[in-house]
């Protein structure tokens, strides 16, 4: 690596260093990345990210070593003048960049809200199938609670309370006062039908009580039911008695 650097300083001054610091980030990043698969495990926007960085610090890297040697034969004046017109063309290009990404976010959002109403609606109507096939058109973020309140939603659809529970507790770590995240982790509770599990779908009725009037309201509800109390529990039976409070589908795009 070091007689790498000696050979193309030698021959190409501080440009080359820069060359050859662009041939070791590709070979010890970017192939080993690809190589390794490793985007399997990103979402789009990391991988995104990830790329635009490279290209980004690859970019000035090999600028700022051209004009380091243009620098050494011409000056600093010249030097300051490329330096300059650099900065003008990088800024040129942030604007339209900005502009591009404000012009397609709407349409972006129109179409995940779209996606997102689709899943609710096959959610409602008992379709896991269809449900599952929107929220991937949806693209929603996997860092987002929503995705996983969702992911939740549809797995209790298919009557996996476990799986669903699984998902609704990744929901709650990212958003743990969310009111639709407790009112699904309540109801999965009580439809394991296990005498512990009921007491604890009371206690975390208890600590939700007054994040929303529409929790409240469906709280106070399945007391009157008497769903915390002893007895088999279905989804078909509690739902029908107690509808699980759902989220506007548009809310997470609205802020």
């Amino acid at each position: 690596m070091l007689e790498l650097f000696q050979v193309l300083g030698g021959i190409a001054g501080f440009g080359g260093v820069a060359l050859g610091v662009l041939y070791l980030l590709y070979r010890d990043l970017m192939r080993d990345i690809i190589r390794n698969r490793m985007f399997r495990a990103l979402t789009a926007a990391q991988a995104t990210a990830l790329f635009g960085a490279v290209v980004v610090l690859a970019f000035v890297v090999a600028v700022l070593g051209v004009f380091a040697t243009l620098a050494e034969s011409k000056g600093v004046v010249q030097f300051l003048v490329l330096v300059a017109m650099l900065l003008l063309f990088l800024l040129a290009i942030l604007l339209v960049g900005a502009r591009v990404a404000m012009g397609r976010r709407p349409a972006r959002a129109g179409a995940a809200d779209r996606s997102l109403t689709a899943v609710r609606r096959h959610v409602e109507r008992d379709e896991p199938d269809e449900a599952e096939r929107a929220l991937e058109v949806s693209r929603s973020d996997r860092d987002a609670a929503e995705f996983w309140y969702w992911k939740a939603r549809i797995a209790l659809v298919r009557s996996n309370v476990d799986v669903a529970s699984g998902y609704v507790d990744e929901a709650l770590k990212l958003e743990p006062r969310d009111p639709y995240g407790i009112a699904l982790k309540t109801e999965l509770l009580l439809l394991a039908n296990d005498p512990a599990r009921c007491t604890e779908a009371e206690r975390l009725a208890a600590s939700a009580t007054g994040l929303s009037a529409e929790l409240d309201t469906w709280l106070r509800r399945l007391r009157a039911e008497g769903m915390f109390g002893g007895g088999v529990r279905t989804r078909t039976r509690l739902e029908a008695r107690c509808p699980l409070p759902t989220p506007s589908t548009e809310r997470a795009h609205a802020e």
